[in-house]
Order: structure tokens, then sequence, then C-alpha cells
């Protein structure tokens, strides 16, 4: 299964992704297309080795009011 597999079967409540800075080409999207829309909320994010970012998002809850 892939990510979108899980955002789309919301399997998923909290995200950590690693980025390193370096340009290939159009790149593929991470996440693709999703049918519904997702809100995650950043937690945190720190720079590693001086060169990657890593970012911690958690799903934001929806209020039932």
């Amino acid at each position: 299964m892939s990510v979108q597999n899980f955002l789309q079967e919301d399997k998923i409540d909290e995200i950590i992704i690693t980025t390193v800075p370096i340009l290939l080409g159009g790149g593929t999207p991470l996440f693709g297309n999703l049918p519904n829309h997702k809100a995650f909320e950043l937690m945190n994010s720190e720079v590693l080795l001086d060169a990657m970012v890593k970012s911690h998002y958690r799903r934001k809850q929806h209020s039932g009011v």
C-alpha cells in the first residue's frame, strides 16, 4: 500500500516527512490527488545535518459543533 491509499482510507493521524532539497526535475507528487481535503497542522520542524528538514504533522481534529 502507498501513502495515498492510507490517506484515502483515513488511516493516517500523524506523518513525518524528511525533505532533502535536491532539484531532480518535475518529480512525483507525494500524496497525489485525494477525493477529500485532509487537514494537518505542523507540530515540529527541525534541520538535520545542515541539509535536510524533518517536519512532523498531526491531523487536525474536527469539532463536532
